[in-house]
């Protein structure tokens, strides 16, 4: 077992989770799929709690004091505004952006689009946490037979 090796793995998965299977095999091909799996599972998940919780703080801790010293604005309704409401409100737009936004954008940003958008809702963290261990498992055993498919 190469600590160094899994080190890097759970780092990696903190800034660019979908690549962390695939340059991990890359760069230590004596790791076995298991490994990589719990590796980058514990640093992607690691990091999403980090974030979760801080960017929860921020946008609902803190916006019930601030709310009473701000007079209200009135709303600019633009299309980009409306396609976003309609987003936030569909049960569709929940499952897109808890599924894509961590993915695809790195774990810090997509925990913090996910919050801002759908953090009042509670079942965000377990279907985060849940996509996140599912993902990390499929990423980990399909960059694994890949590989296999290629060196033979």
């Amino acid at each position: 077992m190469n600590w160094i090796a899994l080190l890097y793995v759970f780092l990696l998965a903190h800034v660019k989770f979908l690549v962390t299977a695939t340059i991990a095999l890359a760069t230590f091909p004596d790791l076995s799929a298991g490994e990589i799996f719990i590796s980058s599972c514990l640093g992607a998940l690691s990091c999403f709690n980090i974030f979760y919780f801080i960017s929860y703080r921020i946008y609902f801790l803190k916006a019930k004091k601030t709310s009473s010293l701000k007079k209200r604005k009135s709303k600019n309704f633009k299309k980009r505004n409306r396609l976003l409401i309609k987003m936030k409100k569909s049960k569709i737009g929940f499952i897109l952006v808890c599924t894509l936004a961590p993915i695809f954008l790195s774990i810090p940003i997509g925990t913090v689009v996910v919050v801002k958008f759908f953090g009042n809702h509670k079942k965000t963290y377990l279907y985060v946490t849940v996509l996140l261990m599912v993902m990390s498992f499929l990423l980990a055993y399909l960059n694994e037979s890949i590989f296999n498919f290629f060196r033979s």
